[in-house]
């Protein structure tokens, strides 16, 4: 297709897409219009149902239940807009409605040809209809009480919306429509005078081509014009110069290059020679234009021997014709030998002949000596990047092995068998800073030097105070730590453990041959900072761990342990227990009328008292004993190895200890607290777990019903049976636990 062509078809398809263009904006203005007015009218609608329902906070009743008083909103909301209004109830009987002569309040409203008002009364949805006797289209909006119930709807008119929405884009669409049109005459004019202003230009470019082509150097192209096409006139001139000066510039390349040029004739003599050419053999270029090649280029071998007959690239390209390539020597007047890169390449001519290219690679050899001595340092740099490799994996190894420990004793088990692989030589330990931040402990240690003590305050380590290495040793003006537990000619180093923001400890590291091994941390660094760095991130990861366990397993409001915890540590010591034929007895408290604390004196005196029970539980419990924070105000104690007896006198004591909790918040004193206590035991209550917190519960109940602040224990039951109760009188239970 020509190029003619190809323009007015862009032009055409351009004004086409104008068109379209405006045709579809057209069209979607007119629907969003239409969109635009019906969700208008929606908006309005539902902020009306809503006000109708509005109930104020100072108990009046809402528009719906005052007739009166919604004739007159609906009439303030027609005068306003200029619109129809009816409100139907549940049963489409008109309540009320403004402007509106068609209807009357208490009659059922029946212009609704496919029942769309009784539709939205049932699922909810806004519908629109045309009413068929004043044939306007009216929207029905449900009116929803409290978000759920559907008590009636609100039927308004939205073709004044929708008339106000497109008398407001007419104006715009008249504008879409203008500009599309303008812009598709705008584009068929500047297609004829890009057509036209086209054509003369190409016209004249064609005649100069030709006429190049024809061999024709000296046509020129005269014009005057200032455009694209005069651009190119100027351009083609240019070119036109600069071929008639290709031929001197050819050749001035050609006597300048530095690459020595010979060219042959089909004989073997040699035509031309460069200076270059010249330069290498050591003689005049015309001395030796006519001479016989062999006579004037002196050519040997790689190695400096003679050709075989017929083997050198000349020959070889003389007699097949073909492109030939080789290194050889060239031996120039003074008997000196060059290494030059020999290419012979035969000429098209039909006269034939070749053309002969030396290359001097004195200097490539020079440098390939460079290149091999450089190659050696390569191999010697590849042995410590394989080396570094190597402390890498194992460094990656390590950090996979700490990660996998779940506790500090099993991370550092593993540092103290890692350390001697990766340190050889040197003693060291690793210091873990306690949770109070004022212990500094050892947790493990290699080598047969002990240089540091077990425990010390953090003051004590220089590396802890400023936050960085630390070295001492021989010849070195920094002082010594006060941990380290001698000074001889031993070095050592101090490494904190940080991560995550926060310094969790020390590895220290001693030589004990420092004064003769001055080197001896430098050869080390960046392994040792890469233990460090892996270190210090799996005890922090292991830290983080442990606290997430902590608070997996314990009641944050008591501290307590939590009932999940209970479950799984009460049924492993039930099995104990039950392999060790020992018995285990099992305390379920309650907080006695609680809810009456919190609603008195708030849930911060709430949380007071659970916390205050909490300290007494704990402060009466044994070490093996379990206590934990059952649920709300209910708590629980497992006792291992105590029987039910034992198991009431706990309780009896704890609940005079909690009775004789005195507690004040705020200034307010909280009064008495009391608590009901259940206690069952294995194995007279049953051996699952189930069984004895069912039958700890049943008992903890039956205190409730008797008038709480008491102990109750469950009796021993026949299999099947409820677990019955057996109370125990808080005065008989206070003397056993004194006796």
């Amino acid at each position: 297709m020509r190029i003619r062509s190809l323009i007015i078809l862009s032009m055409v398809g351009a004004a086409a897409l104008i068109g379209t263009v405006g045709g579809v904006a057209v069209f979607t203005q007119m629907a969003a219009t239409k969109y635009l007015g019906l969700t208008e009218a929606t908006n309005v609608a539902r902020e009306l149902a809503d006000t109708i329902v509005f109930k104020p906070s100072d108990g009046t009743p809402s528009l719906l239940e005052r007739p009166e008083a919604l004739n007159q909103f609906l009439e303030l909301q027609h005068g306003r807009s200029q619109r129809d209004f009816v409100v139907v109830d549940r049963n489409k009987v008109i309540v009320a409605h403004a402007a509106d002569e068609e209807h009357k309040a208490g009659d059922k409203f029946e212009h609704d040809p496919g029942n769309e008002v009784g539709q939205t009364l049932e699922d909810g949805i806004p519908r629109k209809f045309v009413d068929p006797e004043e044939v306007n289209a009216i929207l029905a909006v449900p009116i929803e009480q409290g978000g759920k119930t559907i008590v009636g709807a609100v039927l308004l008119e939205y073709d004044a919306v929708l008339n106000a929405a497109e008398q407001r884009t007419n104006s715009m669409l008249w504008l879409i429509g203008l500009s599309a049109v303008a812009a598709m005459l705008v584009a068929a004019l500047f297609a004829w005078v890009l057509l036209s202003r086209f054509g003369s230009g190409l016209r004249d470019m064609m005649r100069g081509m030709q006429a190049l082509a024809q061999g024709n150097q000296m046509m020129r192209i005269s014009h005057g014009r200032k455009d694209e096409f005069g651009q190119l006139a100027d351009g083609f001139n240019t070119m036109a110069d600069q071929l008639a000066s290709a031929r001197a510039h050819i050749e001035d390349i050609v006597e300048t290059v530095a690459e020595g040029i010979a060219v042959l004739d089909a004989h073997g003599r040699i035509a031309s020679a460069n200076p270059a050419a010249a330069t290498m053999v050591g003689r005049r270029a015309d001395k030796i234009v006519g001479l016989q090649w062999d006579a004037a280029l002196k050519l040997h071998d790689a190695k400096g021997g003679d050709f075989a007959g017929g083997t050198s690239p000349v020959e070889m390209a003389l007699a097949t014709g073909r492109q030939h390539q080789g290194e050889v020597r060239l031996t120039r007047s003074d008997g000196s030998q060059v290494p030059v890169i020999a290419s012979c390449s035969p000429l098209s001519r039909s006269e034939g002949g070749l053309v002969l290219t030396l290359n001097d690679i004195s200097e490539l050899r020079r440098a390939e000596g460079v290149v091999n001595e450089r190659a050696d340092q390569l191999a010697v740099l590849n042995r410590e990047l394989h080396e570094k490799s190597e402390t890498t994996t194992r460094l990656v190894k390590l950090g996979e092995l700490l990660q996998a420990c779940v506790t500090f004793p099993e991370a550092f088990s593993v540092v103290g068998t890692a350390m001697t692989e990766f340190l050889g030589g040197l003693s060291g330990s690793v210091h873990l800073t306690s949770a109070s931040r004022n212990l500094v402990e050892e947790m493990a240690h290699w080598g047969d030097v002990r240089s540091s003590v077990n425990q010390f305050a953090p003051e004590d380590c220089w590396a802890l105070r400023r936050g960085q290495e630390h070295v001492a040793g021989p010849g070195m003006l920094t002082p010594r730590c006060a941990h380290i537990t001698e000074n001889g000619k031993k070095g050592y180093v101090c490494m904190p453990l940080a991560a995550q923001g926060e310094t969790l400890g020390i590895l220290h590291l001693c030589e004990p041959n420092a004064a003769e091994k001055p080197q001896w941390l430098a050869e080390r660094q960046q392994i040792l900072r890469g233990v460090v760095d892996t270190l210090a991130l799996a005890l922090a990861n292991l830290r983080l761990r442990e606290t997430l366990r902590q608070q997996s397993i314990r009641d944050p409001n008591t501290g307590l342990f939590n009932r999940r915890y209970l479950e799984e540590t009460s049924s492993r010591e039930l099995r104990r227990m039950e392999r060790s034929a020992q018995p285990l007895a099992i305390i379920m408290l309650d907080v006695d009328h609680f809810k009456q604390f919190n609603d008195t004196f708030g849930h911060e005196a709430g949380d007071l008292v659970l916390k205050q029970v909490a300290a007494t539980l704990i402060e009466h419990a044994r070490d093996s004993d379990v206590v934990s924070r059952y649920g709300g105000e209910e708590f629980a104690l497992v006792m291992p190895g105590a029987s039910l007896e034992e198991g009431a006198q706990r309780a009896e004591t704890l609940r005079q200890a909690i009775k004789q909790l005195h507690l004040a918040h705020r200034g307010r004193t909280l009064g008495t607290v009391t608590a009901s206590f259940g206690v069952a035991a294995y194995p007279e209550h049953g051996a699952g777990w189930a069984e004895l917190t069912n039958a700890a519960d049943h008992a903890q109940y039956d205190a409730k019903a008797e008038g709480r602040d008491r102990v109750v224990v469950a009796r021993n039951n026949a299999p099947g049976e409820r677990p019955a109760i057996q109370l125990v009188p808080p005065a008989k239970a206070g003397a056993e636990a004194k006796g």
